[in-house]
């Protein structure tokens, strides 16, 4: 599963980076390609803060699912919103929605140190080196 939240994150960074090279490009105004991300952004980040961080707050990987996922959240739902899905119809998700954009700066680097942590675990896993526990 660590590998399919990295792959999420990643995706997430790369469709919202102000950074023109950085970015998914046209494939970013894609609507298939939009819910794909924030749907999937959003249901991993669910996971990784209800089922693995919740459940695992004693220890080190459970407060990075937790943290992590947050970040998931808020960015999907940026994402989600950004582009008038079907998902925010409501007056209070719109409502949240536009309180949290503003901070989307955070939203990226907390998803960049997040995936760059996962992202290393995963090649020490891989390797069979110690990672953090």
């Amino acid at each position: 599963m660590g590998i399919v939240v990295l792959v999420f994150m990643v995706l997430g960074i790369l469709h919202q980076s102000p950074i023109k090279w950085f970015s998914l490009g046209a494939l970013k105004y894609k609507p298939l390609v939009i819910q794909f991300i924030g749907s999937g952004l959003l249901l991993v980040g669910l996971w990784n803060v209800f089922w693995f961080g919740v459940r695992h707050l004693t220890v080190f990987w459970g407060i990075a699912a937790l943290i992590s996922g947050f970040f998931m959240i808020m960015t999907a739902l940026v994402i989600l919103a950004e582009h008038h899905s079907q998902f925010f119809t409501s007056i209070a998700l719109k409502k949240i929605v536009d309180s949290i954009k503003p901070l989307l700066a955070l939203w990226l680097v907390g998803l960049s140190v997040s995936s760059v942590l996962y992202g290393v675990t995963i090649i020490q896993l891989n390797l069979g080196l110690p990672i953090i526990d």
